[in-house]
């Protein structure tokens, strides 16, 4: 792998805090320059005035990320075509915080706001993932008392749920979830069991914010497309 590659399987890992889905999926990184050990990522977004938080985030994690790569000494990101673009760049170049670079706009912390989408991410993929169970043929009661590990041995089984299944894992990581190998591996946002007699409600509410969210990357993958004339 060249440098190029690494940096592109860095910026592979930022994702759009909204749509949990990656800046390199959704088309959104323009350009990489390098520099010796410097690099430089551009990047643009759907509309002029997409969210200034959300921009923010975006810009500072793609610093974080690419900044991880061992034999980087900077990195410069360059949000292009927005409303907020100067002082974005200036901000995340500087190691502000949000709060420090918009007194004004800083009505929440993003951290809660960032952890708010994240647990979104987390329902939308546990509800991809069970309906996956349910159609290949496992009962809603075998489902809800499936355990970490018995959910990890289907992961090297069956091949076309895999990329279900470690999207799933992966969240629950990130979020910190209990994952000892006997601990039941379906829980709710509050970590609570998914009781069976409540079973088709909670995948229900899943599906709602499942929809919204397709909805929205759908939405914004037009914008962009229709923006840049991509595709």
């Amino acid at each position: 792998m060249n440098r190029r590659e690494e940096v592109l399987a860095k910026l592979s890992l930022v994702l759009d805090p909204e749509l949990d889905q990656s800046l390199t999926e959704l088309g959104f990184i323009d350009d990489i320059q390098l520099s010796g050990n410097d690099v430089t990522v551009s990047f643009r977004l759907p509309t002029y005035w997409c969210g200034v938080n959300f921009s923010f985030l975006m810009a500072s994690d793609i610093r974080k990320r690419v900044s991880e790569l061992p034999w980087v000494n900077n990195v410069s990101v360059r949000l292009k075509d927005h409303s907020f673009a100067k002082e974005i760049n200036e901000a995340v170049s500087n190691g502000k915080s949000f709060r420090e670079a918009f007194p004004d706009m800083a009505t929440e912390d993003l951290d809660e706001l960032q952890r708010h989408f994240r647990m979104k991410a987390f329902t939308v993929r546990q509800e991809k993932l069970l309906r996956y169970l349910l159609r290949s043929g496992f009962s809603k009661s075998s489902v809800v008392h499936m355990t970490v590990q018995e959910l990890r041995e289907l992961q090297e089984q069956d091949k076309n749920g895999r990329t279900f299944i470690e999207r799933y894992l992966d969240i629950l990581q990130e979020l910190n979830f209990p994952m000892e190998p006997e601990g039941l591996a379906f829980l709710k946002p509050d970590r609570d069991p998914i009781m069976e007699p409540e079973f088709d409600r909670y995948l229900l509410h899943s599906r709602r914010t499942r929809i919204s969210m397709e909805f929205n990357a759908n939405y914004c993958r037009g914008l962009f497309k229709t923006r840049y004339e991509t595709g």
